[in-house]
């Protein structure tokens, strides 16, 4: 049979039509509305992501180890940890005593340590921080909040353990950088005779009792760092 005509659908027409419009323009709108607010999500999970992340560089520092250069956390490096066995994580744990890793430590510090202070209830840090021969805190006689600070310090063994490991690393510092005269006159002699008489020009350096830097952790009253050796920074 043949097929003279396809009875064709009408053009939607009058209100009805209209009525479709609006309904179709709304469903048009809320899957944009939609896909807008799953963006929006999307961004914030993003933007979340990427602020974990800027927080996380922020205490990552590239420093020397006795194993080579390492992008080193210093907010987890402090931490308790377990035993460390093998040679070369044993390396990579030890910073070696160079201004670059002292200047990494003295920034983390001016970025941790007044949330420190502030967590433990302690409205302004010390004016300084001294360790003694055997390592032990000495704080300024004057400073009125000696218990809570030290109290805080014994509770938090990682900012402790920072702290120390700056005096001690800015000790090694300026220990070496007392010798450079020497090395540099030295890698200028031409004879043991010229090294004899180095060796006797700064007899000093090298005698049981010569005299080492005084180090100190110098901070501002809201907590921001600066390591002095003899009252002098060692970091320009």
């Amino acid at each position: 049979m043949a097929i003279s005509s396809v009875q064709g659908y009408a053009p939607v027409s009058g209100a009805y039509g209209s009525m479709l419009g609006i309904s179709a323009g709304s469903m048009e709108g809320e899957r944009a509305a939609m896909a807008g607010r799953s963006a929006a999500s999307v961004d914030r999970v993003q933007l979340s992501v990427e602020a974990q992340q800027l927080s996380r560089s922020e205490s990552v520092y590239s420093m020397e180890t006795a194993a080579g250069k390492r992008e080193v956390d210093l907010d987890s490096y402090f931490s308790p940890a377990g035993e460390v066995t093998d040679l070369d994580s044993q390396l990579g744990s030890l910073l070696m005593p160079n201004p670059a890793n002292l200047r990494a430590l003295q920034d983390h510090i001016s970025k941790v340590f007044p949330d420190f202070l502030s967590a433990n209830g302690i409205p302004e840090a010390p004016q300084t921080i001294r360790y003694d021969d055997s390592g032990q805190l000495q704080l300024p006689d004057d400073y009125p909040y000696a218990d809570q600070l030290t109290a805080a310090l014994d509770e938090n063994p990682a900012m402790a353990r920072e702290l120390h490991t700056a005096a001690g690393l800015a000790s090694h510092v300026a220990a070496l950088q007392s010798l450079e005269p020497f090395n540099e006159e030295a890698a200028r002699a031409q004879s043991q005779a010229e090294m004899d008489a180095l060796v006797d020009k700064y007899s000093y350096l090298f005698g049981a009792d010569r005299s080492y830097p005084s180090i100190a952790l110098h901070f501002s009253g809201e907590g921001a760092l600066s390591i002095k050796a003899d009252g002098e920074s060692m970091l320009a």
